[in-house]
């Protein structure tokens, strides 16, 4: 996203893939699906992270085909991803946002404390548990939706894998990560905090820095890198880190933080 002038606010758009249920009849009413849990989920419920690897080898070798550079793993997605396939597994509904309506990308916004991220995508897909990893794949990329964000320009990738009574719960995240802060940021920052990014790219420029809330609206815009409450009053909300790119300016999206 872009933006010109100091004054625009900021909006941050999250890309919505279809669900692909490609091998697993649900019955879909809206962005939410709901379906029916047995009673006792927790005895048949388990985490596969060999599968989580194998998935990424497979998103990779179709990247390779196209020329695309690998994606390498990155544990604050992956971490988001493991977390979303087991909620969705034990509350019993498929989504791109979580039961309190909070989307993958804040959920990844509220965990990874250090990334800057310049675009981002999801993927979801409930199988068969018995699906091998091409068959995952193959459902996925069933779904134009899906395919197209294997062939995006995304540098990190996080899978996460669920399964429970029969049903394998699939989350992909993919985000092109422009950049990091010299440490995790603090959720609580009291007083003035010095933001400290190193940028991927030597032609980016820190100019500002914004938040924004849950809804997109602007709530706090200052020049530099320096975070601080210019009201004196409490603030919160996802941090955007604005930089030059020649004349455009380019919005990174950094962690929730809660500014005293």
């Amino acid at each position: 996203m872009t933006h010109n002038g100091h004054e625009q606010t900021v909006t941050v758009m999250l890309h919505r893939a279809s669900i692909t249920l490609s091998l697993l009849a649900l019955a879909v009413a809206g962005p939410v699906v709901a379906i029916a849990q047995p009673a006792a989920q927790s005895a048949t419920s388990t985490v596969a992270p060999s599968l989580d690897s194998s998935l990424l080898d497979e998103v990779n070798a179709s990247r390779r085909t196209l020329a695309l550079s690998a994606l390498d793993t990155h544990l604050g997605l992956a971490g988001v991803a493991s977390a979303h396939a087991r909620d969705m597994a034990e509350k019993g509904y498929v989504g791109y946002a979580d039961t309190a309506g909070v989307p993958l990308l804040d959920q990844v916004r509220i965990a990874e404390r250090q990334s800057l991220i310049g675009s981002f995508a999801s993927n979801i897909a409930v199988l068969p548990a018995s699906a091998t990893p091409a068959q995952i794949h193959a459902a996925l990329l069933s779904d134009p939706g899906n395919a197209e964000n294997l062939a995006r320009g995304f540098t990190h990738a996080g899978m996460g894998t669920y399964e429970a009574d029969g049903r394998l719960y699939v989350v992909q995240l993919f985000a092109r990560i422009d950049g990091s802060l010299s440490q995790p940021l603090p959720m609580k920052l009291a007083g003035s905090t010095l933001l400290q990014p190193a940028l991927a790219s030597s032609g980016m420029t820190t100019v500002g820095w914004s938040l924004v809330s849950a809804e997109g609206n602007l709530v706090a815009r200052g020049g530099g890198k320096r975070i601080q409450s210019s009201s004196g009053q409490p603030l919160e909300g996802y941090l955007n880190l604005d930089v030059a790119v020649g004349t455009d300016i380019y919005s990174l999206r950094g962690p929730y933080v809660q500014v005293d």
